[in-house]
């Protein structure tokens, strides 16, 4: 019954923040580049909220916007409004299906695990990621223990920063999968030279204090191998053939991944509920803008027009019977992947190259109106330009444009005539839109913890494992099989 109970609260959470989502798909969906092309600021944003920022200079709008976000609420604002409703529809600790990094370590404790003394790595990583490992290493690594799993095996590790943790601090024998053959022996190379070195780079992190770890290490726990990983990849194979010491052994697996990306953390828990000898999944996912949907063609972000629906129909998302044939885009996805808690903190404004691409947009559309849209290539040039003037010149050399030279000088200056209240209305809308970041990415996680539940597990959780600031993607989702 109480498996049943939580899939209906999970149910009735997921249509709650779509309810309040759906009519906002178009601004989840919208690219910048359009902006004043396709008047998103008229078109997207309420008009009550809109008639109360347009009162506003920028400076107000923006102090206000900080305020509210860190709960410093201007009563009966349509700001504080907009804001405020965007939070009711986060992911929150909830004690039943989200839980915090504390109370996962009493379900460890409860399923017969010990919770192991964490430990620093400080070279090697960026101060990120030395955070995330630490933190995910230790509990990974008590899981471990309660499964009594052979190995852990990492999906899609890159450089395998995680198992270098787990191997060397913990002594848990891990295998890295990757499929790019070179990241895997560069990232073997690697570790050779951190086992090196591992006693001058790492601390066991005890209350406040560090302390040394005890000299003698495994130096073969860790190993790599190359593949492309599916929900078809036989993962006691793979471990049987690189750890041939387990050939004749019951394997089970601890199926492990910090920020797996795109379709890669979906397979993931469709490997642990398809493969027996995966005993347990601890996966932080990443990149949702590379997930696959079956996405309807009125959903396409522009850049996709003309490309089809997606032939494979097991999809990135969404995954949970529920949810099936309900769409994000890969625009929201996108957006999922942003962090307000980040931009609050730091108070950081978009960058101006918004504005100027957006304005480009209108003269091409002006002036070259057959000129296809395209994305990327423009990146990085707004550090060089501190005119939109130079902007043009550049973007037009990089793009073949030939319109700088051509139109007259009064046309372009026509479009630089109001640019401080453009900027207002652009950096407004950007940080508006960033409210919903975080309202997407909740559907995408209960989604994933509904599907496993819906398959019959109920040793299933999301954890908030980091602080969002320094880490966005800050929950992982962790499954038991018994």
């Amino acid at each position: 019954m109480a498996k049943e109970l939580t899939i209906s609260r999970i149910q009735q959470h997921i249509d709650s923040i779509i309810s309040y989502l759906n009519p906002l798909m178009p601004l989840a969906n919208c690219h910048m580049v359009e902006f004043f092309t396709q008047s998103h600021w008229e078109r997207l944003i309420p008009p009550s909220l809109r008639i109360t920022l347009d009162k506003w200079s920028i400076n107000e709008a923006v102090d206000k916007f900080w305020n509210s976000a860190e709960c410093k609420p201007d009563v009966n604002c349509e700001l504080d409004k907009w804001i405020q409703t965007s939070k009711t529809n986060y992911l929150s600790l909830n004690n039943e299906y989200c839980i915090s990094k504390e109370q996962l370590q009493n379900h460890i404790k409860k399923w017969g695990g010990n919770i192991t003394t964490e430990i620093k790595i400080m070279e090697f990583m960026n101060s990120k990621k030395s955070y995330e490992v630490q933190t995910m290493s230790n509990l990974v690594a008590s899981l471990h223990n309660a499964c009594s799993t052979t190995c852990c095996v990492e999906a899609g590790g890159g450089r395998g920063h995680l198992p270098v943790a787990l191997t060397l601090g913990y002594g848990i024998p891990c295998l890295t999968i990757d499929c790019d053959e070179k990241t895997i022996n560069s990232a073997a190379q690697r570790v050779k030279i951190i086992q090196k070195q591992w006693h001058a780079i790492v601390k066991k992190v005890k209350s406040d204090s560090e302390e040394q770890l005890p000299l003698d290490i495994n130096r073969d726990l860790h190993r790599f191998a190359s593949a492309f990983m599916t929900r078809h990849t036989d993962l006691a194979a793979i471990v049987r053939d690189n750890f041939p010491e387990h050939s004749d052994k019951h394997i089970k697996l601890l199926l492990t991944g910090l920020h797996t990306c795109g379709n890669l953390g979906p397979d993931s828990l469709r490997m642990f509920f398809s493969q027996p000898s995966v005993a347990a999944v601890f996966n932080v996912p990443c990149c949702y803008h590379l997930l696959t949907e079956e996405v309807d063609t009125e959903m396409f972000d522009v850049f996709q027009k003309g490309y089809g629906l997606c032939e494979d129909t097991r999809q990135g998302f969404p995954m949970s019977e529920h949810l099936r044939g309900f769409n994000l885009g890969r625009n929201a996805r996108m957006l999922a992947a942003q962090s307000v808690d980040r931009v609050v903190h730091s108070k950081q404004l978009p960058s101006r190259s918004l504005l100027y691409r957006a304005l480009l947009q209108v003269i091409i559309k002006k002036h070259s109106p057959d000129f296809p849209l395209v994305n990327g290539k423009l990146k990085r040039i707004t550090a060089k330009c501190h005119t939109f003037e130079q902007y043009f010149k550049m973007a037009d050399a990089i793009l073949n444009l030939e319109l700088f030279e051509t139109l007259p000088r009064e046309t372009i200056q026509e479009f630089c005539s109001d640019m401080e209240s453009q900027w207002k209305k652009i950096a407004l809308f950007y940080l508006l839109r960033l409210c919903l970041a975080q309202v997407i990415e909740t559907v995408i996680l209960l989604d994933r913890l509904l599907y496993l539940l819906e398959n019959g597990f109920e040793k299933v959780y999301l954890v908030k494992l980091f602080d969002p600031v320094l880490s966005p993607r800050c929950h992982g989702l962790v499954a038991l099989r018994c």
